[in-house]
């Protein structure tokens, strides 16, 4: 479309920003439908995926879910999956440009809409003299989980580009670690382990300043609360500095392969919590401010460029610290739930009197692993700090066409511990490591397949690990 002189080099770069992620250096091959000067571009990938696990602690997203415990039934037993779920498909449009305004769209979507399959409680054996029921289960069955996925909204905005600004309205990453520019190469679904990897909706400006030597962003954006019940939006600001003449080979994800600058980029997050009291009828909130930082960078070693992708060496890196930031991490809780009231003084049990009740939950209207009540009613956020490392390396001679990548991934909490909370079912850290090997068959076909090891250390410095094998294919369009 732009050697057709159909859009500008300014709409094509911005489209190819927006298709980097998902297809990578096939976007500009992109399938597109032009009517007039108006256009859509259907994008994504179909993904097939072979998984083993050494414990039955993951479904085909691992994130940073807990490994069960070993010397347990799931702990000490594997699993094989088989899945499609993480194939996508999304669609770009674009109106003409009118007074210098570049107006778009991407809605984007995936199969990854369940997060679990049921419980099999109809399995249960109940003896005939029992008063017990089995409980009741709602959700899918496995095969349906597998076979019948719901489809997941993951983008869905409007972004109007303009001389003096930019302004983005509606679902996607989040600005917090500039998403998706640091995402890791790696077989597996991601967020893994130490990867902020978290979509929301917002509203953004941002504005972009570039000469032929350098790039340099700044961006703010007012983003959905972190809990409904809050009134005040989270506020992120992120500033990106880039090397444009120091470029490197970078694979986002599994699929988005193409040429990156040199870049670091500085991100920060404040959220505000209003938490009903702690007491078993609420009349007022409490509310307490929290939020992190992080610090991204991308550095070509060995640089490669469109003309020269083989023999390319890169290194990505990438620290957060954090309080009350969990849901910036796929699957991350450290296994702190919710509170329940403190139990009640000793009462004497009068004969033919009621017994006295059981300490209700408490009911918090907010994701776990995010924040905590202490016994005696004080709000303390959960605080999670980590590191993350990758390598990719693009063999010489091929063009960029095989390659092999590793991460290390470290993510801690030094408050898990405390508070009352269960350490045989907290979790101190998680260390993650993984390594690849993949190669494009086609343009279009692409293959892969990854090791990877969960060791993840309780509050009882119990180590629980899961070996994880994935083999997968891709056909990118």
């Amino acid at each position: 479309m732009r050697e057709k002189g159909l859009i500008t080099q300014a709409e094509y770069e911005s489209a190819l920003h927006d298709l980097q992620e998902s297809s990578g250096s096939r976007a500009p091959e992109g399938t597109s439908f032009v009517v007039g000067k108006w256009s859509t571009t259907i994008y994504g990938f179909v993904d097939a995926d072979y998984i083993y696990d050494s414990s039955q602690s993951f479904v085909d997203l691992a994130g940073s879910t807990v490994v069960q415990r070993p010397g347990t039934y799931k702990g000490e037993h594997p699993e094989t999956q088989f899945s499609i779920r993480n194939s996508r498909i999304g669609f770009r449009l674009r109106a003409p440009e009118t007074h210098e305004i570049r107006s778009s769209a991407v809605i984007e979507m995936d199969f990854l809409g369940q997060t679990s399959s049921t419980s099999y409680a109809g399995n249960v054996s109940v003896p005939a003299n029992s008063t017990a029921t089995v409980p009741v289960v709602s959700g899918v069955t496995e095969n349906q989980f597998f076979t019948s996925p719901y489809p997941r909204i993951r983008h869905a905005y409007v972004k109007a580009e303009t001389p003096i600004v930019d302004a983005l309205f509606g679902q996607t990453w989040h600005l917090f670690g500039w998403q998706s520019s640091y995402h890791p190469n790696t077989v597996q679904y991601q967020g893994v382990p130490g990867e902020l990897y978290a979509r929301t909706p917002q509203l953004r400006l941002s504005k972009t300043l570039k000469t032929d030597d350098v790039t340099f962003d700044v961006a703010a954006a007012a983003v959905r609360p972190p809990e409904s019940a809050s009134a005040i939006p989270e506020a992120e600001g992120a500033l990106h500095f880039a090397i444009n003449k120091w470029t490197g080979v970078q694979t986002q994800g599994a699929t988005g392969t193409g040429i990156a600058p040199a870049s670091i980029a500085v991100s920060g997050d404040v959220r505000t919590f209003a938490l009903p009291e702690y007491v078993a009828s609420p009349k007022t909130s409490v509310q307490k401010s929290s939020g992190g930082v992080a610090v991204d960078a991308f550095i070509p070693v060995i640089p490669g460029s469109k003309e020269n992708m083989g023999n390319s060496l890169s290194i990505l890196g990438e620290f957060v610290t954090g309080s009350g930031i969990a849901d910036m991490f796929t699957s991350l809780s450290g296994g702190v739930g919710v509170p329940a009231f403190p139990a009640p003084a000793a009462a004497v049990v009068v004969p033919g009197m009621p017994a006295p009740p059981t300490p209700a939950q408490y009911y918090l209207p907010i994701d776990p692993g995010l924040v905590y009540y202490d016994k005696t009613g004080n709000v303390h956020f959960i605080d999670w700090q980590s590191i993350r490392v990758g390598l990719q390396y693009y063999l010489p001679g091929l063009d960029g066409k095989m390659w092999i990548s590793a991460n290390f991934s470290n993510v801690s909490s030094d408050n898990t511990s405390q508070f009352g909370l269960n350490a045989t079912k907290t979790l101190k850290y998680i260390d993650w490591v993984d390594v690849n090997l993949m190669g494009d068959l086609t343009p279009a076909i692409r293959l892969g397949v990854e090791y990877a090891n969960y060791s993840q250390r309780y509050n009882d410095e119990t180590l629980a690990v899961d070996h994880r094998v994935q083999g997968s294919a891709f056909y990118i369009f």
